[in-house]
Formats: structure tokens, C-alpha cells, sequence
């Protein structure tokens, strides 16, 4: 994938994680383009928090942001789903790129 689809996507991202999270709280997002574990093609996004300043959910925060992506993506007529890990600055170096594949 090219690296401008990819910024798109992280924009897309951010833009969806800080409307369901709020400003302050998304500090960075990262975004693939990958396949899921039946080999249809995917999104994985992951979101850096402050883990502070997170609202309490009523569902968690990645799968308000999920749900928000989806909704974003289709309106957009891409129906990949957006799989989405939120991380904190405990585990946010951890993560690697192997979470999408």
C-alpha cells in the first residue's frame, strides 16, 4: 500500500477516535491496510491514549471507535472492516507491526 493511502487512513482514524474519544486523548494513530484471519482485506488502526483522560465508556473505547470507523468507511463505499487496538504508553512501543497483517 502506498504511503499516502496509509496517511489517509491514520487521518481518517484520528479524525473518528478523536470525535468519539475527544481531542485531548488520542496523542498518536497508526493505520494498515492488511488481511483478516479469512483473508478478506481489513484496516487495523491503533490509537495511542492518555489513559487519564479516557471518558468511562459504556462500551470500550475501541469498540466505540470501531463502530465509528465502520460507519465512516462505508459511507465512504469501503466496507473493510477497521480492526482497532487502543494502547497506552505502557504497551504502545510493544506493538510492532505484526498486529496487521
Amino acid at each position: 500500500m502506498s504511503e499516502h493511502i496509509d496517511l489517509d487512513l491514520e487521518q481518517i482514524g484520528r479524525t473518528v477516535a478523536q470525535e468519539v474519544a475527544g481531542n485531548l486523548t488520542i496523542e498518536q494513530a497508526e493505520a494498515a491496510e492488511g488481511e483478516d484471519w479469512t483473508g478478506k482485506p481489513a484496516y487495523y488502526f491503533a490509537f495511542l491514549i492518555d489513559e487519564k483522560r479516557e471518558r468511562p465508556p459504556g462500551l470500550s473505547l475501541s469498540g466505540r471507535i470501531s463502530m465509528r470507523l465502520r460507519d465512516e468507511l462505508s459511507a465512504r463505499g469501503d466496507y473493510r472492516m477497521p480492526f482497532v487496538r487502543v494502547l497506552g504508553h505502557n504497551n504502545w512501543e510493544k506493538r510492532g507491526r505484526g498486529w496487521a497483517r
